[in-house]
């Protein structure tokens, strides 16, 4: 784990006093107000906060998703040595996926339903890279194998709805990390997912992260997930950031009064239901997943 000491590295996000408002008739209504925020080179660094506290709003701001027209953005959000907010679509384009990837809340409702899994993988590499069609069959096999789809070619002839959730979500993770980018965005990527995918897709990000030393910002409203997975810790409420810190001080010595509810929360939860553990082995490492709520896990690598 990071400590706040060590985060010297190399900053590859900032973000600097955002808003994001949605367009009401005539008035504008903030979801993320003044957020400020650093993600740093091989970091995993966590969004947390109940649903509606401006959290996915603030990843898909970061992707430039929102229609312009609806929505107003201030601020600044660099990448590359460039604000975001001020780069045409086609500048914009040339980033998402190749530079920053994300991996939606719901995968069935994000992959085409009408195209095969091989040929969606396939689109951001035609776009984004000058491999021949056959080396772009090759690395939509060799990224299917490396998220741990088993039979690679034929689910790249498959359609979404043939997939079962976990494997249609390892599929959003292929296609996030097919340009090899250095950030990748996860919006509550476990969502709607049983408890023992929920682990796999949880040990697939971090030992990607690990292999790549990819810098990953996870959005998520579960405090187990982050204290398994997570260096650094944001906490938002109302479309604020409220509190900040690495994941111990966080656990042990939260400040802010929200930031301490959510704990008690989860601890309240975790005292009164039944603990559900899973344990399972992949890539010839042993996993515990352990259940403390309906909402809230905790994932560790037994060593």
């Amino acid at each position: 784990m990071l400590l706040e000491g060590d985060r010297r590295m190399e900053k590859l996000l900032e973000i600097k006093n955002l808003e994001t408002a949605f367009r009401i008739k005539d008035d504008y209504f903030n979801a993320v107000d003044k957020v400020s925020l650093d993600l740093y080179r091989n970091e995993v660094l966590a969004i947390v906060g109940e649903s509606g506290c401006g959290k996915s709003t603030l990843a898909t701001t970061i992707m430039r998703l929102h229609n312009e027209n609806l929505t107003r953005s201030t601020g600044e959000i660099i990448f590359n040595g460039k604000n975001i907010l001020d780069l045409t679509e086609d500048e914009m384009n040339k980033i998402r996926t190749k530079d920053i990837g994300m991996i939606f809340q719901d995968p069935l409702s994000s992959l085409n339903p009408l195209h095969r899994i091989g040929k969606q993988i396939e689109e951001a590499l035609i776009y984004h890279t000058e491999l021949s069609a056959e080396e772009r069959q090759k690395r939509v096999i060799e990224l299917l194998t490396q998220v741990g789809i088993p039979n690679p070619e034929r689910c790249a002839k498959q359609y979404p709805h043939e997939l079962s959730g976990g494997m249609r979500q390892r599929v959003m993770i292929a296609m996030a990390m097919s340009c090899k980018p250095s950030v990748l965005i996860a919006d509550e990527p476990t969502t709607a997912l049983d408890v023992t995918v929920q682990a796999q897709i949880l040990s697939l990000i971090k030992k990607l992260q690990k292999e790549t030393e990819l810098s990953v910002a996870l959005v998520s409203h579960d405090f187990g997930v982050i204290a398994g997975m997570c260096d650094y810790v944001y906490i938002m409420y109302r479309g604020r950031v409220v509190e900040k810190g690495n994941v111990e001080e966080i656990f042990s010595n939260a400040q802010h009064p929200y930031t301490k509810q959510l704990l008690a929360a989860a601890r309240l939860e975790n005292t009164n239901k039944e603990l559900l553990t899973v344990d399972y082995k992949e890539d010839d490492k042993h996993y515990t997943w352990q259940k403390l709520s309906d909402t809230h896990e905790y994932l560790k690598e037994v060593e």
